[in-house]
């Protein structure tokens, strides 16, 4: 037991011995008094004054105090707080070097519109920048699409608009293709084949008040004289011919311009000459075969305006086709 436990104890002890020893006395003292005396010879009696029995005082009990139960603090553990530990500085992950495509864009295998397409990015798109070319004119991106997953895109800002690439770093551009092989330039249209075998190709009119002529002159498709040929002119019912090209009629040994021909006609005063005549190459061997009207056409028909005051001359140029 503890100290204070003995010291409750011992006052217990006295406190209940003070309680007896007083009932003891009291009960004691109550005896005596009622005890009868011893029988004394007579004495004689001297009136005295009576005495009052004193009654005894009634013992008032003394009220045992009552155990009190002595509490005990009984220690309650505290709490311990603990510091809260300060988290380390969050340092900011650096964003990603990124491109975002403006419009649809040809993903390349190198930086340059010489090398292959290897894909293409929708408008919107945003991809990884990785790297650039020398003079920054193209990003190499990340791109799975790609065998070694990269690609390059043009980094013209019409085309992509570029984040946080201050740092991305230059990279070698891959070598270049070698240039297409030269292909077979294709062969020239073949010209249709022409439907006559000779072709007007020109006409030109000069007035000169004093002659009234059809002049011609008869090439073949390398530009080169045809001789031997004749043309035929109709107006109304007049029909004429022109001399063979190249060869004088009249004279046949003099010289003549090759390839040239031409029709004489009468004056311009007679309204015969101011007409419009019909023109033709006709197949003929001789001047009689080449104004019948019926000859033989080996060019389809063209007209020479003749006019007075605007054209009394007509200048035709004539092709040969084969």
């Amino acid at each position: 037991m503890t100290r204070r436990q003995w010291a409750l104890v011992a006052v217990l002890v006295l406190v209940n011995y003070i309680i007896f020893a007083s009932l003891a006395t009291v009960v004691l003292t109550h005896r005596a008094r009622l005890s009868v005396p011893t029988r004394t010879p007579m004495p004689t009696f001297t009136i005295l004054a009576r005495l009052t029995p004193v009654q005894p005082p009634t013992a008032t009990p003394t009220a045992t105090p009552t155990a009190t139960p002595t509490q005990y603090l009984v220690p309650t553990s505290t709490p311990v707080v603990l510091p809260t530990p300060t988290p380390p500085p969050v340092t900011p992950t650096p964003a990603l070097p990124s491109a975002t495509v403006r419009v649809g864009l040809r993903v390349r295998a190198g930086p340059g519109v010489n090398y292959p397409q290897i894909g293409s990015l929708t408008p919107g798109s945003t991809v990884e920048v990785i790297g650039r070319n020398a003079d920054s004119s193209w990003w190499q991106i990340a791109y799975a699409g790609a065998a070694d997953g990269k690609g390059w895109i043009s980094a013209n800002p019409e085309y992509s608009t570029a984040q946080n690439t201050d740092a991305v770093p230059y990279v070698e551009a891959p070598p270049p293709p070698p240039p297409p092989a030269p292909t077979e330039p294709p062969p020239p249209p073949v010209p249709p084949t022409p439907q006559w075998q000779f072709e007007p190709t020109g006409f030109e009119g000069q007035w000169n008040a004093g002659l009234a002529q059809i002049r011609g002159k008869v090439v073949d498709t390398a530009g080169q004289p045809v001789q031997g040929v004749f043309m035929q002119a109709k107006c109304g019912d007049t029909v004429l011919a022109s001399n063979p090209s190249g060869i004088n009629l009249y004279a046949p040994s003099e010289p003549y311009e090759p390839g040239a021909f031409d029709i004489i006609l009468s004056s311009p005063l007679d309204p015969r000459s101011m007409c419009r005549w019909e023109v033709r190459i006709v197949q003929a061997s001789t001047y009689e075969e080449a104004k019948n009207p019926a000859a033989p056409s080996l060019s389809d028909t063209a007209y020479c305006d003749l006019e007075w005051e605007i054209a009394s001359i007509c200048f035709t140029r004539w092709r040969k086709n084969w």
